[in-house]
């Protein structure tokens, strides 16, 4: 009888050990995730400060090429203020999240400096849709969701980003390669479907 018991808990234990995480469920947010990684492993171990910053660059351009994304698997860390005036935050990977926020002061104030910029005049969209935002009232925090959405500017994210003018301190760009963090356009926001 203590062989069997012990036979079935073993395999248990071990059946649990193939699982993959749920943050490798979809291919393309597995290769972002590895891509960080990959960037970010080598540079902190340098500890050389030209390397991190480069690390830093190269993450962000990793995020930029990525571009749109849809089903990704994420865990609803966040929700803060109110249907006007909200930020969001999901983690998508170990110490990995996207960033949303939906403030119409800023974008207000993002669309103004965006007029006296040389850049394009197509203002940037609000960074939760009204499909995403409807969706969240159904959430729970804690919760795992499908979320679907594009990496990359939304309105008013710029607007405050000094670093664009005197550069990011060391300390700065080590705390992003450790716990980086993006922001994105969340344009859907489902129930996450177990497998």
């Amino acid at each position: 009888m203590k062989r069997r018991s012990f036979l079935l808990s073993s395999v248990s234990v071990l059946s649990g050990c193939f699982d993959r995480p749920w943050y490798e469920e979809n291919p393309q947010q597995k290769a972002f995730l590895e891509g960080l990684q990959t960037l970010a492993k080598p540079a902190l171990a340098s500890n050389n400060p030209l390397k991190i910053e480069d690390a830093v660059k190269r993450s962000l351009a990793l995020a930029a090429q990525t571009g749109g994304f849809a089903d990704w698997q994420a865990v609803l860390r966040t929700i803060e203020g109110n249907e006007q005036k909200m930020a969001i935050s999901l983690e998508i990977g170990p110490q990995v999240s996207l960033y949303a926020f939906n403030d119409w002061t800023l974008a207000m104030a993002g669309a103004l400096a965006e007029f006296f910029s040389t850049r394009s005049r197509d203002s940037a969209p609000p960074g939760l849709s009204e499909a995403a935002v409807a969706a969240l009232k159904t959430f729970r925090l804690g919760e795992r969701v499908s979320v679907s959405g594009r990496m990359g500017g939304i309105a008013g994210s710029g607007l405050f980003d000094l670093s664009t003018l005197f550069g990011k301190s060391d300390a700065d760009n080590r705390q992003f390669l450790q716990v980086p963090r993006f922001v994105a356009r969340i344009d859907g926001l489902a129930a996450a479907k177990k497998k």
